[in-house]
Formats: structure tokens, C-alpha cells, sequence
């Protein structure tokens, strides 16, 4: 296995976060037509290609010899890495950054037969294809200039994550209160739906003195839940139309996004977005 020092490790781990991140770019605005910032972070990483390709540079580079062994052995080891990194990111943060579901041959949404395949391809490319110049980059850096390549491309790195960590949270929140007043509104309306029943009920059985009266409180409180309702949707509008950008920008960023507690609410703040 090539000898790396921490420090190379470190660069490899940034151009392959890099470069995943152009390729998920491309892919992704090919298939929603339009351009879009994909991935986690606000800047041009996606920090798990970042991680794959040191899993998979360590376990597959002392096979460097067997493309087969490379192929299984990156199929199995990033078909997991993948795996564990969904259930964390669920557990942390309520959400579902990609999501598997419609394809065939998957398991819970996190990983599919079509993305491990896929994985094996990528790690017999990496070994083969990527890593040999890479090689030759490195080789080229001395000590002084690839130190300070790879702290000023850390302290990028670790603010990018600290904002986007803080950024996912708010989401979350955001989210949670959004549902909330969904859920409200719903309720308003419901008892608008059973009082304006009822009333019509009650108007067709009482004699026409008591229905007068009736009808003129009734109709009171119609039009003071039918403003509340009015108030309730406003409420909604301008939270989504103050929420911050950066937030707008994880959704619109990750197209599959899924929300395992407020998902509804999550595809319909997607739809206003969209507007």
C-alpha cells in the first residue's frame, strides 16, 4: 500500500470531496434541469465521497494487483460506510439526505443494488484511473507548501461544517414549528367545516325567531374562525418567506431530502420553494 503521511491523507480527502461534489453537481441539475448546489455543506465539498475514497483507498490499495478484489472489496466496504453515515445523519438530524426507496433492490431507503455496484466501478476507477496522478500531485508538493495547502483547505473545511451543522439544525426546527402551525390550521378548519354542518342542521329545525338569533351567532363565530384561519396562513407565508437561505438552499440542494418526522411538511415547503 502506497505510504501516505497524515498530512496527504488530508489533500486526498479534499480533492475527492471535491470531486465528488462536481460530479453529484453535474448529475443532479442534469436530472432536475437546472443548476443546483447538491450536497450537505454550502461550499464545493461532499465530505462522504471525501471519506469513501479513503475507505476505499485503504482497503482496496493493497489489492492494487486483483482488479476483481478491488471491485467487491469497495463494493462492500462503501456499500456499508454508506449505510452507517444515512443512519447517523437520520438519528442527528430528522432528515433523509438521499433516499433509495424507488429503486429496486434496496434496504430502508439507505443503500440499493444499483449505488453498490456502482461503488465497486468507482473503486476499481479510483485505484486505476484517479489515484495514479493524484500520486504524481503529491509527489510534487514538498513539506512547507503541502502543510499550508491543507490547513488553509482544513479551516475552509471545519467553518463550512460548523455552519452547515448549525444550518441543518435550524432546519429541523423550522421544520418542527411549520408543522405545528400546518397542523393548527387544519384543526381550525375542521371545526369551521363542523360548525358551518352544524349550523345548517340547527337552521332547519328551529322555528324562524330562534333561528334568526341563531343564525346571526353562528355566523359570528364563522367569520371570526374564518379570520383566524386567514391569520394562521399568513403566519405560515411569511415564516417560509423569512426562513434563511442558507436553509432554503439545503433543500433545494438535496432534491431526494426526506424529513422522517415532518416529511409532509418538508415536501410542501419544497413546492413553495419551487414558486
Amino acid at each position: 500500500m502506497h505510504d501516505y503521511s497524515f498530512i496527504q491523507w488530508l489533500l486526498i480527502f479534499y480533492i475527492y470531496a471535491f470531486a465528488g461534489w462536481i460530479f453529484e453537481c453535474c448529475v443532479v441539475s442534469i436530472q432536475q434541469k437546472h443548476p443546483v448546489n447538491r450536497g450537505f455543506l454550502r461550499g464545493p465539498m461532499l465530505p462522504i465521497y471525501g471519506f469513501g475514497a479513503i475507505i476505499m483507498l485503504y482497503t482496496a490499495l493493497p489489492l492494487n494487483g486483483n482488479p476483481i478484489k478491488v471491485y467487491f472489496a469497495g463494493l462492500v466496504v462503501a456499500t456499508i460506510f454508506e449505510y452507517v453515515v444515512g443512519v447517523l445523519m437520520e438519528a442527528i438530524f430528522h432528515v433523509k439526505y438521499w433516499d433509495y426507496s424507488e429503486h429496486r433492490f434496496q434496504f430502508q431507503g439507505r443503500i440499493c443494488l444499483q449505488s453498490s455496484l456502482a461503488w465497486g466501478v468507482l473503486s476499481v476507477l479510483l485505484i486505476f484511473v484517479f489515484q495514479p496522478p493524484i500520486n504524481s500531485l503529491l509527489e510534487q508538493f514538498t513539506t512547507i507548501p503541502l502543510l499550508f495547502t491543507v490547513i488553509i483547505l482544513s479551516v475552509y473545511f471545519v467553518t463550512d461544517v460548523v455552519a452547515s451543522v448549525k444550518t441543518a439544525f435550524d432546519l429541523s426546527k423550522s421544520l418542527a414549528e411549520l408543522d405545528k402551525m400546518r397542523i393548527e390550521v387544519r384543526r381550525m378548519r375542521k371545526v369551521l367545516a363542523d360548525q358551518a354542518e352544524q349550523k345548517r342542521d340547527e337552521l332547519s329545525t328551529f322555528v324562524h325567531q330562534g333561528r334568526s338569533q341563531l343564525s346571526d351567532s353562528a355566523e359570528q363565530g364563522i367569520e371570526q374562525l374564518k379570520k383566524a384561519i386567514a391569520l394562521a396562513e399568513q403566519k405560515i407565508d411569511k415564516t417560509v418567506e423569512q426562513m434563511h437561505f442558507l436553509r432554503k438552499s439545503m433543500i433545494k440542494g438535496n432534491p431526494t431530502l426526506k424529513s422522517t418526522k415532518f416529511d409532509e411538511t418538508l415536501q410542501y415547503l419544497r413546492k413553495r420553494l419551487r414558486k
